[in-house]
């Protein structure tokens, strides 16, 4: 994925958008997690226990999950984002007539290790840049 994004981060059309990656919130203090979500327009990260930061985020806050799997985490829960007034998506594994990058979804070795083709990552963040 930091290939994906180092592409899309040197692209014109995403000359206003700053991305920051964190490898391991595990890493950060609790206040520099909320931080992090609080100063976030939009968040795109794996599903774990660590969206329950989406607790310190802004109203408007896009969020969008990403993984393997298709079921929508807790965070996805449509009662949440509207006390937020924040949307959700989740793409997860692509389907197998997704030859052309029709849709933004993952390409999954197993349940834990996926990738995303630039087509579809951009797809995604395009996406999220039009709602909000």
């Amino acid at each position: 994925m930091e290939a994906v994004i180092t592409e899309a981060k040197s692209l014109d059309k995403y000359k206003d958008v700053t991305f920051v990656v964190v490898k391991d919130f595990d890493d950060l203090s609790v206040a520099h997690q909320a931080r992090t979500f609080n100063e976030a327009d939009a968040v795109v990260m794996v599903h774990g226990q660590h969206m329950a930061n989406a607790i310190y985020a802004v109203d408007g806050t896009s969020f969008v999950g990403v993984g393997c799997s298709g079921t929508v985490p807790l965070i996805g829960n449509p009662r949440f984002m509207e006390l937020m007034d924040s949307s959700y998506k989740h793409v997860s594994k692509c389907k197998e007539d997704n030859e052309d990058d029709s849709e933004a979804c993952t390409v999954c070795q197993d349940d834990d290790h996926f990738t995303m083709t630039q087509a579809a990552f951009e797809k995604m963040i395009d996406a999220m840049l039009i709602n909000a």
